[in-house]
């Protein structure tokens, strides 16, 4: 699934369906009874390929939903390359990591969000809908996740007009029956609690199976979705794809193992970022 030609297929088909295909953003103004589906993308290495699943999702006249971490802010060419996209009418927000980075210290951390939100604005890109980041090797002392920023109600009364697509989504889309669908693991899951998940491990998200089966769900179904994809997992060459999910399903095997030999922990969680790369 995870070939360009592959998001091609994918995006002309579902152009050609009668469902609502949206930004996030545009998602909080429709109609209660209208079905919608938004393509999602958490860009967190890789501009130039969300910049290609972009330009695919344009060439069918679908605007997806693109969540840009900071430091990528920070290289003009990103920037150009964002711009573009944003031309095209894609929505470009801020893909926050900000309790993660202070290790659970709020002041800390909304210092960066407001430092970081302004590099956007000062850049065009306006938004009412962000995301946070996931980071799932990080060891975690006081708090549960980057989620917990937006959960902390004095944070939250700062920031009226945003919309956390995992944090409080669906309270503001009309109470419509929606389920959120992503790649995590480079696989199609179903996640069965993407609000409180993170709360609740023990619950156990519904496997898709391939690109067909994801197809077949997407139409046939009474639901809105939001799909989420992490562009640095989309390649032109399937040999590629193959080899990169192999290494990613080694390391992760590796890592369940050693995570629990004394100092190997503190290893893993002062490194954690580095496991976005995979």
């Amino acid at each position: 699934m995870f070939c360009y030609k592959n998001w091609e297929i994918f995006c002309e088909i579902l152009s050609q369906s009668e469902i609502t295909l949206c930004t996030a953003e545009r998602s909080l103004q429709l109609p209660e009874k209208k079905r919608f589906i938004v393509l999602k993308h958490d860009v967190e290495t890789s501009v130039i390929n969300a910049y290609k699943l972009a330009a695919i999702e344009h060439k069918y006249g679908i605007c997806g939903s693109y969540y840009v971490q900071a430091y990528l802010m920070l290289d003009c060419k990103n920037i150009s390359l964002l711009k573009e996209m944003q031309s095209w009418g894609h929505e470009i927000s801020y893909h926050y990591d900000v309790l993660d980075a202070h290790g659970g210290d709020y002041k800390a951390a909304e210092e960066d969000f407001i430092k970081y939100s302004n590099i956007f604005l000062e850049n065009g890109f306006h938004y009412s809908t962000i995301c946070q980041h996931g980071n799932p090797i990080k060891k975690r002392i006081g708090y549960t996740s980057n989620r917990d920023f937006f959960r902390n109600p004095e944070i939250r009364s700062h920031y009226p007009d945003l919309v956390d697509m995992v944090v409080d989504y669906s309270k503001h889309i009309g109470g419509r029956k929606y389920r959120y669908i992503s790649d995590a693991g480079y696989q199609w899951n179903i996640i069965t609690e993407p609000e409180t998940n993170d709360l609740h491990p023990e619950v156990k998200n519904v496997k898709i199976g391939g690109f067909k089966n994801l197809l077949n769900l997407l139409i046939n179904s009474e639901y809105s979705y939001v799909v989420s994809t992490h562009p640095h997992r989309w390649m032109s060459v399937a040999w590629k794809i193959n080899l990169k999910i192999i290494i990613f399903r080694i390391i992760r095997e590796f890592v369940m193992i050693i995570r629990h030999i004394p100092g190997i922990e503190w290893l893993l969680n002062k490194f954690y970022f580095l496991a976005k790369k995979i």
